[in-house]
């Protein structure tokens, strides 16, 4: 615990109830035990610390502050008989074709207060004892009330084999927040969001249906992902037949005054980089010529022209890739490759 918590409640003798300090005379004359270790506690009501209880005697009393907060719960809900049942909110999820998360939930009921026929706590009923057990309208629900401790997966496994309608009330808020009875009150019958049911008998009924329609979701974004599938199949198709008549237009087109300046220079291929005073003037006149970013145009020619793709492919094949990124002729090309001396005759 991150704050010194004093003891809020106390087992008065005469009565074996909890009370709050306010409940009885201050001091000894309390007539009240430690719950937790059943010791004799003192009443303190001072004016510097909310008013609580200590043991008379020096103790090491670990328990005493969960087990007030706890045994006063289940009397107060006892005494009152009135609860408040979480909402019930049934929700079941997968995953589509695409990959998509797919949800589907109901709201069966919000949070709600219910009185109770009755009420008794510490019953025995199918292997396990619930903290507090209650019925209304010939209905039976359990109640579980957690403080320090979560609730242990062996105990919600019996909860959750009696079938019967039960659900967990989280009170670690006074882990950290000196717990008074007002405060505790207000947890117990007015706070919906610190409980979750932990067995509802119509979760599975409602369950399969929305997981009925969330199959029909599934199935059907498995057609519309066959689908999608064989559209991207002609897309692919589409653009390598566009590209490949794109290539084929571009490559070999006669220059403006009706020459061809591809193979007519008859130029034998050399596996290395010109030096720069050639190429770099060549490469200033290219850009200028054809109104073209020089960045772009050194991006598209350094991916094809280290030194191992010179060696392996040929001015036509490399002409032509240039081409095609460019948006250009083959002829423009040929003619760069000339001025740059990529090539020699």
């Amino acid at each position: 615990m991150s704050v010194a918590l004093l003891l809020p409640f106390a087992k008065r003798s005469s009565d074996d109830r909890l009370v709050s300090p306010d409940e009885v005379p201050r001091g000894q004359a309390c007539n009240c035990v430690c719950p937790g270790c059943e010791h004799p506690v003192i009443a303190k009501h001072g004016t510097e610390k909310v008013w609580h209880f200590a043991h008379a005697k020096a103790s090491d009393c670990a328990s005493a502050y969960e087990k007030s907060v706890h045994e006063l719960a289940k009397q107060t809900l006892r005494e009152r008989k009135v609860i408040r049942v979480p909402k019930l909110l049934v929700a079941v999820g997968a995953q589509d074709a695409f990959g998509r998360s797919l949800l589907e939930q109901e709201t069966v009921f919000e949070s709600r207060p219910v009185r109770l026929d009755s009420c008794v706590c510490g019953k025995p009923l199918g292997g396990v004892t619930p903290d507090v057990f209650g019925t209304t309208k010939g209905r039976e629900v359990l109640v579980e009330i957690t403080v320090f401790h979560r609730l242990m997966p062996d105990k919600r496994d019996r909860l959750q084999k009696t079938q019967k309608a039960s659900f967990e009330i989280d009170l670690s808020l006074f882990k950290t927040v000196q717990a008074t009875r007002e405060l505790l009150e207000h947890e117990l019958f007015e706070n919906p969001n610190n409980r979750q049911w932990i067995f509802h008998p119509r979760q599975d009924e409602v369950a399969a249906r929305l997981e009925k329609a969330l199959q029909d979701k599934v199935a059907q974004s498995k057609i519309e992902f066959v689908t999608y599938q064989e559209q991207q199949v002609k897309i692919q198709a589409d653009e390598a037949r566009i590209k490949a008549e794109r290539a084929a237009q571009l490559a070999w087109q006669p220059d403006q005054d009706g020459t061809t300046l591809g193979s007519p220079y008859g130029l034998e291929w050399r596996a290395s980089f010109p030096p720069p005073e050639r190429w770099m003037p060549a490469r200033a006149s290219f850009c200028g010529r054809h109104r073209l970013s020089s960045e772009w145009v050194d991006e598209v020619m350094s991916e094809y022209s280290k030194r191992s793709h010179l060696a392996n492919t040929s001015p036509q094949a490399l002409a032509s890739n240039w081409a095609v990124a460019l948006e250009l002729s083959a002829t423009e090309i040929y003619r760069y490759f000339h001025e740059a001396g990529y090539t020699i005759d």
